[in-house]
C-alpha cells in the first residue's frame, strides 16, 4: 500500500516532473552510460571493441585479461599507421586515455579531447601530463595544427559534414586522419548507430580526402561481441528474470504497477543487443580502419 500511495501523492508527481525536466538534457556524448559501465569492467582505460589475432577463439575461452590484451592489440593497429612521430597527435574522443598513454610511452607527442565529463576528470587525475580538451570535436577551439588526427570509435557521434570541416581546419596540409569505427552497410536495420559507409566515402571525396589505407577488421572485433552475447544470455537475462519474478512473488501490487517500466527495460535491452547481435552486426555493418590524407 505504501508504494501505491507514492503514485497518488501530488507532491511526488511534482518532484517527478522536476526531475524529468532536469534529466531531459541527457547527452550521450557527454555522459555515455554504456562506456561508463565498460570502464568499470576493464582496467586498462580502453573502451573499444578490441582486436583478436584469432577471430575463431571461443567466447568461453576468453578471459578478462585476454579482453584487455585485445584492447592493446587494437591500439597497436592504430599506432602502426602513424607516420609522423615528431608531430603533434590529437586523439579526439579519447575515452579514458588508454590509447594516449600507450602513445606517450612510445614517445609520441599527444593531446586528447573528450566531451565526456567523467572521462575528462579521470584523465586529469590519472594522466595530468596530458594536454586535454573538454569539448565536442566539432566545437574544439585551438590554434594548434596536428600531424595526425585519431578518431577511435568516436566518429559515429559526430555529424560527417562537421567532422570533415573541423578535421581540415586542425590538420597540417599533409596531415593524416586515422579512423577506426563500425559503419553501416545498409540504411535499414534495428540499430542505426554508426555512419553509413557509402555516405562516409562520398563525403570524403567531396571534401577532398584520399584514402591511403583501408583495412576491414570486422572479423577481429567479433570475439568481443561474442563474449558479451554469451554473458548476456547466461547471466544478464537469467538475473533479470530472477529479479522480476522475485518482485512478483514478494510484492504483487508493485509488480503490476511497474509493468510499463519492466517493458521499457526489456525494450532497452532488445535495442542494445541489436547492436551487438553477431548475425545482425555482420549483415548490417563493417568495422574498418581508415587512413585519410587531404588531396
Amino acid at each position: 500500500m505504501k508504494y501505491l500511495l507514492h503514485f497518488l501523492n501530488p507532491f511526488k508527481w511534482w518532484r517527478a516532473q522536476v526531475f524529468k525536466i532536469n534529466n531531459d538534457g541527457y547527452d550521450k556524448s557527454t555522459y555515455d552510460l554504456e562506456l561508463h559501465l565498460y570502464s568499470k569492467l576493464l582496467k586498462n582505460d580502453m573502451l573499444h571493441y578490441g582486436y583478436f589475432n584469432d577471430p575463431k577463439v571461443s567466447p568461453e575461452e576468453i578471459s578478462l585479461q585476454q579482453l584487455e590484451d585485445a584492447q592493446v592489440l587494437y591500439s597497436q593497429q592504430i599506432i602502426d599507421q602513424i607516420k609522423r612521430k615528431d608531430e603533434n597527435i590529437l586523439d579526439a574522443g579519447c575515452g579514458m586515455g588508454g590509447l594516449a598513454k600507450i602513445m606517450i610511452d612510445k614517445k609520441f607527442s599527444v593531446e586528447v579531447l573528450t566531451p565526456n565529463k567523467n572521462q575528462i576528470e579521470h584523465i586529469k587525475t590519472k594522466y595530468p601530463f596530458l594536454k586535454s580538451y573538454h569539448s565536442k570535436f566539432e566545437n574544439l577551439n585551438t590554434d594548434n595544427l596536428y600531424g595526425t588526427l585519431i578518431h577511435s570509435e568516436s566518429l559515429q557521434y559526430i555529424d560527417l559534414d562537421c567532422a570533415f570541416k573541423k578535421a581540415k581546419s586542425i590538420l597540417k596540409p599533409t596531415g593524416q586522419w586515422i579512423i577506426t569505427d563500425y559503419f553501416r552497410t545498409k540504411s535499414s536495420g534495428m540499430n542505426k548507430s554508426g555512419h553509413e559507409l557509402d555516405l562516409f566515402l562520398k563525403k570524403a571525396h567531396e571534401y577532398g580526402w584520399t584514402i591511403l589505407h583501408k583495412k576491414d577488421i570486422t572479423e577481429n572485433v567479433l570475439p568481443t561481441l561474442k563474449f558479451i552475447n554469451m554473458y548476456v544470455e547466461r547471466f544478464l537475462y537469467p538475473l533479470k528474470h530472477f529479479a522480476f519474478e522475485k518482485l512478483r512473488y514478494k510484492n504483487g501490487r508493485l509488480y503490476f504497477m511497474t509493468e510499463d517500466l519492466r517493458a521499457s527495460i526489456d525494450n532497452k535491452i532488445k535495442r542494445e543487443m541489436a547492436s551487438i547481435e553477431i548475425d545482425k552486426f555482420t549483415q548490417e555493418k563493417k568495422y574498418i580502419l581508415f587512413v585519410l590524407e587531404r588531396i
